[in-house]
């Protein structure tokens, strides 16, 4: 069976592609060899910990994602950050370096957004 964490970001990787989910279709979305009840778990701890919304729907629950994946995954640096305090600076090089091995001229975006964000010289 798939760890929690893990089966987690996979319910996650389907309720980012947007619309309503029922148990039923995240299951059937991620993997069919897990019980319905296993799904059933993943979404309601997804719900308490505030990843996804839910609604009833003539008595079942209907699933989406709470957010975007782009705003969970900054909030998940903005947490590694936070527990960086002591040195985020060797973070940030670890990071860019890391960037910069997956998608080099996304340095070239990021270093235009930080200019922009500093504004005129």
């Amino acid at each position: 069976m798939a760890r929690s964490p893990e089966l987690e970001r996979r319910v996650l990787d389907a309720l980012w592609q947007g619309g309503d989910w029922s148990v039923r279709d995240v299951l059937e979305a991620v993997d069919t060899s897990l019980a319905y009840t296993t799904f059933a778990t993943v979404l309601d701890r997804l719900h308490a910990k505030g990843e996804v919304d839910r609604v009833k729907v003539d008595g079942a629950w209907r699933y989406s994602a709470s957010r975007s994946r782009e705003e969970a995954l900054a909030a998940e640096v903005g947490r590694v950050l936070e527990r960086a305090s002591g040195a985020p600076e060797t973070l940030l090089v670890a990071f860019l370096d890391r960037v910069e091995e997956v998608e080099p001229e996304a340095l070239d975006r990021l270093e235009r957004l930080i200019r922009a964000r500093r504004g005129p010289s």
